[in-house]
């Protein structure tokens, strides 16, 4: 795969206080990949963002590539994308790269996004109510 290709993303550069992210590939990873899962209402899960929610509505601040990367959460699945860049369209630089970023109808003009650490993340995944992936 040539590097310079559109679509190509260049690696993270590593640091500790960067978000936990899927590993880096050289193939394309399944549309359907899982980063949290949790029976916890999606309302709990971080903070809520207005200025943010205003910019994805506006196109201004979404992901490169809708659902890529999902979060479950009691019946519902919102999309992933990483404040350091991954899967992230940030016009504005207004991402904090220790952040995770959720996106709830990020698709549309009613879209909403919600911002989680790392360790929002862990509680969310080893939560002794989260399910692991149903047969």
């Amino acid at each position: 795969m040539d590097r310079t290709e559109p679509g190509h993303l260049s690696p993270v550069p590593p640091g500790r206080d960067l978000p936990i992210a899927p590993p880096l590939v050289a193939y394309p990873l399944p549309p359907q990949w899982m980063t949290i899962r949790s029976n916890e209402d999606w309302r709990k899960a971080g903070k809520f963002e207005k200025d943010l929610s205003k910019d994805c509505a506006a196109r201004r601040f979404r992901e490169l590539i809708p659902m890529r990367f999902r979060a479950y959460f009691k019946g519902e699945v919102l999309s992933v994308a990483f404040g350091h860049g991954l899967n992230l369209y940030d016009s504005g630089k207004k991402a904090d790269r220790t952040l995770i970023y959720l996106f709830r109808n990020g698709n549309s003009t009613a879209c909403t996004v919600q911002s989680m650490t790392n360790q929002d993340a862990r509680l969310l995944n080893n939560a002794p109510s989260a399910g692991g992936a149903k047969k």
